[in-house]
């Protein structure tokens, strides 16, 4: 690779979700020239990937200035709620013992597809910034200097020169194909189904808060409100090898069990209006090194998590962070290496361990085991000091950084 010629920028951002907006804009704003390659195009579509924001995340996007946004159109959630669909108890976590170890003791439920409209907003206004839509990456070398991806764009290919790359280019990441890395991991035996609906929930289950967790004799069963609509989040008996154009009948079965459970036969799940019906796959993955060279990964490229519990996201802004810290201070190249070395850390010690166990234990089938859980976690809202350990982990306090 030849050194010959200058750099376009200093960091090339591959990615333009969630995680790779929040790094080009933190970055920016660390007064690093950034490019950003997104392969889609300049449209964010209204699109259910996740919503949960918890309260180390507030605070981070708070440095950027988009808080006030959030805080006017998400739902803030006070108290974090499970319950089951049989059993006639409950636990309930209450956010305001997080008072002083937050700036924001509390939880948003505000659309991924928002908050990515708001950070692409953002990101426009800043100077030193190219944002390149409908462009591809299908190349990447690197030396000691320099990293060069080669580009496909609907002009043609074109040769982007960088210092660093950051990889968040999701978990079919190019990026982290290009630079060898594997991704090891497994994938559930089942998919999930998220299903959007305008049904008045409130109106139909007794003290029902934004946010809460239902186990029952299907699997997991989440119910939570967002700014224009509830959203549920299920267990399925969808094999995760059946194809994704496998006719499968709306709604789906398992979601009309769950949901005649949760109203008691008041309406019929069947003749609820939903507005999005969707299968996914879920995964428990991280990369073999956060690091190669000059290039990083980061969020989903980096590791992929169950939706549980809503780590996913959070610990991907997390590390958009901690890299934009790492890549704009004095000594990128130890930075760099302390990011890559934590934040996979923290991916394996932390965030694989707390959602396998969210996903294994909401799953169980099992009426006793059941009980057996909902009785522990009750015990534990039940005294302020357990509550407060919950909730700190849960919102990911500690492990931000």
């Amino acid at each position: 690779m030849s050194n010959a010629g200058r750099l376009d920028s200093a960091v090339a951002v591959v990615g333009g979700g969630p995680v790779g907006m929040f790094a080009a804009l933190a970055l920016a704003r660390r007064g690093v020239d950034v490019t950003l390659v997104e392969k889609g195009p300049d449209e964010v579509r209204s699109e259910w990937r996740g919503s949960t924001i918890h309260p180390p995340t507030i605070d981070m996007i708070d440095e950027l200035g988009l808080a006030g946004p959030l805080l006017e159109g998400a739902v803030r959630v006070r108290h974090l709620t499970f319950r089951d669909l049989e059993l006639d108890i409950t636990a309930s976590f209450d956010y305001s013992l997080l008072d002083g170890l937050a700036s924001h003791p509390y939880r948003l439920q505000y659309e991924q597809y928002r908050l990515v409209r708001r950070l692409r907003g953002a990101l426009a206004a800043e100077s030193g910034v190219e944002v390149a839509f409908h462009s591809t990456v299908v190349g990447l070398r690197q030396d000691r200097d320099r990293v060069e991806l080669d580009v496909d764009t609907a002009a043609g290919r074109r040769v982007i020169r960088s210092a660093w790359v950051v990889g968040a280019d999701g978990a079919h990441s190019a990026v982290r194909e290009h630079i060898g890395v594997g991704f090891p991991g497994f994938t559930y035996v089942f998919k999930s189904l998220v299903a959007a609906t305008p049904f008045p929930f409130e109106d139909h289950v007794p003290d029902l808060g934004a946010v809460s967790y239902w186990s029952g004799p299907n699997g997991r069963f989440s119910l939570i409100r967002t700014p224009e609509t509830w959203r549920t989040a299920l267990s399925t008996r969808t094999r995760s090898e059946e194809r994704d154009d496998a006719r499968i009948p709306q709604p789906h079965p398992d979601f009309v069990r769950d949901v005649d459970l949760l109203l008691r036969g008041k309406v019929p799940a069947a003749d609820i209006e939903l507005t999005q019906h969707q299968l996914y796959r879920s995964h428990q993955k991280v990369a073999d090194s956060f690091r190669v060279g000059r290039v990083l990964l980061a969020g989903d490229a980096a590791h992929l998590t169950s939706t549980t519990g809503g780590m996913g996201l959070n610990s991907g802004i997390h590390d958009a962070r901690a890299l934009a810290v790492a890549l704009a201070s004095g000594d990128p190249d130890r930075e760099a290496s302390a990011y890559a070395e934590r934040r996979r850390d923290i991916a394996m010690r932390v965030v694989q361990p707390v959602t396998t166990a969210n996903r294994q234990g909401a799953d169980a089938f099992a009426l006793e085991k059941r009980r057996e859980r909902l009785e522990q976690l009750a015990s534990l809202a039940g005294s302020p000091d357990t509550a407060k350990d919950y909730l700190v982990g849960a919102s990911m306090i500690g492990t931000q950084h």
